[in-house]
């Protein structure tokens, strides 16, 4: 008997029911109630939401019964990654507001010298590891002209990662930062890797938030965990003076300092770069960047669209359209993101928060990037902006989902969209850091998204089609009512 399958029958018991009485209030087939709940079936999940219907228990019971459920179907893998998948995302929410004070160290000349007075170190705890790799990375800061870091990617490199970031606003200096990433193969069905998800959860947020040079490269590797286990130090860090040498504990390290052995290092480090391809394919908002993300809204796949806000290109009057395409400045970028896609509307999945919205009604301020191009003066604008939406909608141009944000609270600084299971692409729209979009194509990642999003729109966190509809309805004009009553 599976977990799911005795977490099945523990909350028909605890509902009172038999499974004979449970089936026949809710009119299901009493011998594949039998069946599922002895774990010999699974059925689908909208029987078990059937099931659920008719069963007195808690929501955190049926949360954990569907929970169970996809774990039985999917496997734990698939399901974990979802979970970091949404961590992701809600990190990357944070954008702007990543700030640890904790990390925030800066150590003196003093510090400095009494940290080199030995060559090689030993560290032993995690309190010790934390602030030896904070030092490191400092002394790179304080004294190099062009500070330049080498990583993979571990606990230590998160420590790295999060003094780098706290640097942007402290530092004038542009910081180099070159992070390999070794990820584990897929096999012929493209499984899931949870590992190469963990991996990507350390460098997005930092592409985030980071003015900075990083430069982030991939390569597939064959070892296993029991493998990695013979390893003498399998992480590392690089400056120009330091080589620090990594357990996959937290609290294991030795750090090299010199410039002659760490040198040796980065050399061979850029050798080995070599051999890793970009995972992010950072773009622009002009030129070849413009060109390609054209070409790739201009799919017949299904496409993905996870936004925290409404569709500017859905909002803006065809005129105003017209009027910006037109524009010497802007009309390329303008072009790329007004032209609606080839998609078919039935495969154009637009998955959408509120972020915002209250300010585009009070003030006509759409967010981020958008609002350097474009602002709603007058109120009947606004208006017939939002109703050009809700008109969308209520055609069902597309499959719109909008997300509760009681569940799942988003940032409002960046999208996420996927070409078919080829591509999943990160953008910007942040006035602070447009740097246009990255785009990823490494197969295990882009399947793992493309499970997630199919995962998101059958969850609590959105709201189905036609609710989205009437909450949509609903919000826009509590909002207006708010606004004319102040």
């Amino acid at each position: 008997m599976s977990e799911f399958s005795q977490k099945l029958m523990d909350c028909i018991a605890a509902s009172g029911y038999s499974i004979y009485q449970l089936a026949k209030e809710a009119s299901l087939d009493r011998t594949t109630l039998q069946k599922t709940a002895k774990g010999q079936r699974l059925p689908s999940l909208d029987y078990i939401k059937d099931i659920c219907r008719y069963m007195k228990i808690s929501q955190k019971q049926e949360e954990e019964l569907y929970r169970l459920y996809q774990i039985e179907k999917l496997g734990k893998d698939t399901v974990a990654s979802w979970d970091e998948i949404h961590q992701i995302i809600l990190d990357i929410g944070e954008i702007g507001k990543k700030t640890n004070s904790n990390l925030n160290i800066h150590f003196k000349q003093q510090s400095f010298h009494h940290f080199n007075e030995d060559i090689t170190r030993e560290f032993s705890t995690e309190l010790e590891c934390m602030k030896a790799i904070m030092c490191v990375i400092e002394e790179e800061l304080e004294e190099q002209e062009i500070p330049e870091v080498y990583m993979d990617v571990s606990w230590a490199s998160q420590f790295a990662l999060d003094q780098l970031m706290q640097s942007n606003s402290s530092q004038e200096k542009k910081v180099i930062c070159h992070q390999l990433l070794n990820l584990r193969c897929t096999d012929e069905k493209r499984k899931v890797c949870l590992e190469n998800i963990k991996m990507l959860h350390q460098v997005l947020p930092y592409a985030f938030t980071t003015t900075n040079e990083y430069d982030v490269r991939y390569a597939y590797v064959r070892e296993n965990e029991a493998e990695e286990k013979f390893h003498l130090w399998p992480h590392y860090i690089v400056t120009k003076k330091h080589v620090v040498l990594c357990s996959n504990e937290k609290n294991h390290m030795v750090i090299l300092s010199n410039e002659q052995i760490a040198e040796v290092y980065r050399k061979e480090l850029d050798k080995m770069m070599q051999g890793y391809r970009l995972l992010f394919d950072y773009q622009g908002y002009s030129g070849e960047g413009i060109k390609k993300y054209r070409k790739l809204m201009d799919s017949d796949e299904t496409r993905i669209t996870y936004e925290p806000f409404p569709c500017v290109a859905l909002m803006i009057p065809n005129e105003i359209k017209i009027k910006l395409m037109n524009d010497k400045k802007l009309g390329k970028i303008a072009t790329a993101f007004f032209d609606l896609p080839l998609t078919k509307s039935s495969s154009f999945i637009n998955v959408f928060g509120m972020k915002e919205i209250r300010k585009f009604i009070c003030y006509g301020h759409l967010p981020g990037i958008y609002d350097q191009y474009f602002n709603a003066e007058s109120k009947e604008l606004r208006k017939a902006m939002l109703d050009n939406f809700y008109g969308y909608m209520s055609s069902h141009a597309r499959q719109f989902y909008m997300i509760n944000e009681k569940e799942f609270p988003i940032g409002s600084s960046f999208g996420i969209e996927m070409y078919g299971k080829r591509q999943v692409v990160f953008y910007s729209t942040s006035k602070e850091l447009s740097f246009g979009f990255i785009s990823i194509d490494e197969p295990g990642i882009v399947e793992a998204f493309a499970s997630y999003f199919s995962h998101l729109i059958d969850s609590k966190y959105v709201y189905g089609i036609e609710e989205s509809i009437t909450q949509y309805e609903k919000m826009v004009d509590q909002l207006w009512r708010e606004m004319e009553e102040n």
